[in-house]
């Protein structure tokens, strides 16, 4: 089974990215989902509580408020969710490499590199793609489907590191600045690329 990460900042276009990998019949673990469930357990919850005081209630939206204040809520946050969603992406890679009825395992997650998890890609040899946008095209996705102000949004991304940094960390980089074919094409092509890699 493939293992592959796919990363970019908000709005970049990962989810797209991630869809073009399931006609490959691949497995997505979306890392915003799957960290939002992680929420709702008991030691994830009471660590965020524990950590952000100020916290009035356990949702998404009411920690987003508190931890996208700054790059020190932000750092606080990551400590507590990643080592989480890390174990579970173990443990779930193990569940569909047993089940075997998945040939590609993607991690579509905003934070791979930020995190630090882009260690274990390298530890193991696993590729790790980016996506990139500008950031005024992606600050007019994030608007049309967010469903957050443009200040939001903006805020957000300040405390995401710029693609030039990111590009230092990923095997392969798409860019995403034309149209939607084009780029569902660079990720077939891409695709392609990676299993003839792992059968060479």
């Amino acid at each position: 089974m493939i293992i592959v990460g796919i990363t970019g900042g908000l709005a970049s276009g990962k989810s797209v990215a991630s869809n073009v990998f399931k006609r490959y019949n691949a497995y997505i673990f979306n890392g915003d989902e799957e960290a939002k469930k992680l929420l709702f357990s008991q030691e994830i919850s009471q660590a965020a509580l524990d950590a952000f005081p100020n916290l009035d209630s356990i949702t998404p939206e009411s920690l987003a408020k508190v931890v996208f204040q700054n790059q020190e809520t932000q750092k606080k946050w990551h400590q507590i969710i990643h080592p989480a969603v890390n174990e579970e992406i173990l443990k779930r890679i193990k569940k569909i490499r047993d089940e075997k009825q998945h040939p590609i395992f993607v991690v579509d997650a905003a934070l791979i590199i930020e995190s630090g998890s882009h260690q274990y890609y390298d530890e193991f040899n696993l590729p790790l793609i980016l996506i990139t946008s500008p950031e005024s095209v992606r600050i007019e996705r994030a608007l049309a489907r967010e469903n957050l102000s443009l200040e939001t949004i903006q805020d957000r991304m300040k405390l995401q590191w710029p693609d030039e940094k990111k590009k230092e960390y990923a095997d392969y980089i798409i860019e995403n600045n034309s149209s939607l074919a084009n780029f569902e094409s660079e990720v077939e092509k891409l695709i392609q690329t990676i299993i003839n890699d792992t059968k060479s």
